[in-house]
């Protein structure tokens, strides 16, 4: 059913677990998987910033869960975009132009906060080329 599954990650426990997930679905389905990463960047004085301060250890450790992956025999790629004002829901949708499957991992921030301050998984379902698939923290 599943050709091309994306897995959209940032890096935290939430897209680890994802990552396992759509591991297991990507060997069940023989399908072919792409890792990606959206690098946020806010705009400032002397240039843009990173979002997150340890991005440089975010995609060290992403791209060696990749590595890991392709060694135990998956067919897996590794992307890193970079984004400023459209936020990384459309930068994975974008990506996500030949996939079958998004998935990514739910951060659990809650009704109001996801409201306030918008949640990537709720714009995904709105824009996202395909189906997506949210994979929810172990300890709800």
């Amino acid at each position: 059913m599943f050709k091309a599954i994306l897995i959209a990650t940032d890096g935290s426990k939430a897209g680890d677990l994802a990552l396992v997930y759509a591991t297991e679905l990507a060997v069940d389905q023989k399908a072919r998987l792409l890792v990606v990463h959206v690098d946020e960047l806010v705009p400032g004085h002397g240039g843009a910033h990173h979002v997150q301060a340890l991005e440089p250890e975010i995609k060290t450790r992403i791209a060696e869960q990749v590595a890991a992956l392709k060694a135990d025999g998956l067919h897996v790629d590794f992307e890193v975009h970079r984004v400023t004002y459209s936020g990384p829901a459309h930068a994975i949708a974008d990506a996500a132009a030949t996939a079958d499957l998004i998935v990514l991992g739910s951060v659990g921030s809650g009704p109001l906060k996801g409201l306030l301050l918008g949640s990537v998984a709720h714009r995904l379902l709105q824009i996202a080329p395909c189906p997506v698939l949210v994979v929810p923290t172990k300890d709800r």
